[in-house]
């Protein structure tokens, strides 16, 4: 095959992202012509469909949504390698995408990303929440954010903020019906609220008192911490719910904190990307905004008020 057509390529990937070709030539600021023949040059040169065009809109094929995945990441690193070599690597420009898990998410990326995009109008940023493992070179993220870092020398992982506090909570209804638990041991007796979707026993751990775990039956359990946190205020049970979760229903009162002189360990939240000599200065940003966010977030939530039992 020929060697790659870079101009092609960018046509095609710009279409992709616009889905039409007018407003693929508008950002190439090439007339629509163009495009078109660059787009069906490229379908020629790889002896298959990329897209279906319509008069209003054009779609991608099976091979034109492979293909789009395949060269995206491809196209951002030769503008990167542009850009650094131009002299322009100190304002963040292009594509950033974010991996985070689901609540974590949700409880700090928009709080980040409003001022973020603020300051960095050239970065078109991408987010996706998922609550399973995620890999920045497998799923095609510049930065993931994860309480697990990674065990590879070819990822950098950052810790971000203070380690996230775990703790146990039930309604002042739940333990005026069931009893106030004492000591774990005595949670083998209670009904327990588990993240997870596993059919097994679950290992609860603490951090004092000579028990380091205690095995927990799940009454219920669930892939969301909402819901956990929900069924918890609710009465249905005891439930282990990270700060950033717990803290506004400890300060109304419809959570109380249990254990608490056994506390769970904290979790550290690490930014995880592909090492380079060059970082993107999107990812450099986008990775201290998180950082600067969270060294002060701790105060920003509301301070929960301890049990009295």
């Amino acid at each position: 095959m020929d060697r790659p057509d870079f101009h092609a390529m960018t046509a095609f990937a710009k279409v992709a992202e616009t889905g039409n070709f007018r407003a693929a030539a508008n950002a190439l600021s090439s007339p629509v012509s163009t495009v078109s023949v660059q787009v069906r040059r490229l379908e020629e040169r790889l002896g298959t469909k990329l897209v279906e065009r319509t008069t209003r809109r054009v779609s991608l094929t099976e091979e034109g949504r492979l293909y789009f995945e395949q060269i995206r990441a491809a196209l951002d690193a030769i503008a990167e390698a542009d850009r650094a070599v131009s002299g322009r690597t100190t304002s963040a420009r292009g594509r950033l995408r974010i991996g985070a898990p689901l609540e974590l998410g949700q409880a700090v990326l928009g709080k980040v990303l409003a001022s973020f995009t603020r300051e960095h109008p050239e970065v078109e940023v991408e987010v996706e929440l998922r609550n399973d493992k995620l890999d920045p070179v497998r799923d095609g993220f510049d930065v993931v954010l994860e309480t697990d870092p990674p065990d590879t020398s070819s990822l950098v992982a950052k810790k971000l903020g203070s380690p996230t506090r775990y703790e146990l909570v039930a309604s002042p209804e739940y333990l005026e019906r069931r009893g106030v638990p004492r000591h774990p041991r005595d949670l083998a007796s209670h009904a327990c609220l588990v993240m997870g979707t596993r059919h097994a026993p679950t290992t609860w751990r603490f951090v004092r008192g000579g028990t380091p775990s205690s095995i927990v039956f799940r009454h219920v359990s669930a892939n969301t911490w909402s819901i956990i946190r929900d069924l918890a205020v609710a009465g249905a049970g005891i439930a282990r719910l990270p700060s950033y979760i717990g803290a506004p229903a400890i300060a109304e009162r419809s959570l109380v904190t249990v254990l608490d002189g056994f506390s769970p360990p904290p979790e550290q939240l690490y930014a995880v990307y592909v090492r380079s000599a060059h970082v993107p200065v999107r990812v450099q940003a986008f990775v201290a905004a998180v950082k600067h966010f969270l060294d002060v977030w701790p105060g920003c939530l509301v301070k929960p008020k301890r049990s009295q039992r």
